[in-house]
């Protein structure tokens, strides 16, 4: 490659392809497996996870404790020791099989009607969380939302939980 492509190569580095990993240590982001999901939801998905990835370097995780990674629905929902594991749904329930599955399981902490949603328990005993936007503005602004409001305390229940 003469023009390497600097996302790709940082990506590389925190995630090598022989990059040796338990399931214990994932923290799926999950986004459906659907063309409509890829082009509107895994933007938003690696977006987090590289906001996940860069809090646990601030809190002086050296990469071998949680593990955040962009996961489809087909695979999170057909793994019984992943579904155990603290996890982010994003992307609307008509395009994402595990936001459906959350969507009439878990409350409400934050919504703008007809726009977005955040569902989550807000004292996080149970350390999931889903999140989707009617359009990109919404889904921006639940994303952001979630990262300002949530997402430090939200990887600290996940580290609880998962005790790596």
């Amino acid at each position: 490659m003469s023009d390497p492509d600097p996302i790709f190569q940082h990506e590389r580095l925190e995630c090598p392809p022989d990059l040796e990993y338990e399931t214990e240590q994932l923290l799926p982001v999950v986004v459906g497996a659907h063309p409509r999901a890829e082009f509107n939801d895994r933007p938003w998905a690696g977006r987090l996870v590289r906001a996940m990835r860069q809090a646990l370097r601030d809190t002086g995780d050296d990469g071998t404790g949680l593990l955040p990674v962009v996961v489809t629905d087909v695979w999170y929902l057909n793994d019984e020791l992943l579904m155990q594991q603290p996890v982010i749904a994003l992307g609307e329930p008509g395009r994402n099989a595990a936001a459906a599955y959350f969507a009439t399981r878990m409350p409400s902490v934050y919504s703008i009607d007809n726009a977005c949603q955040l569902l989550m328990d807000s004292e996080l005993l149970d350390v999931k969380a889903c999140l989707w936007g009617v359009n990109d503005e919404s889904t921006e602004a639940v994303v952001s939302y979630f990262e300002t409001k949530w997402l430090g305390k939200f990887i600290e229940a996940a580290q609880m939980h998962t005790d790596v």
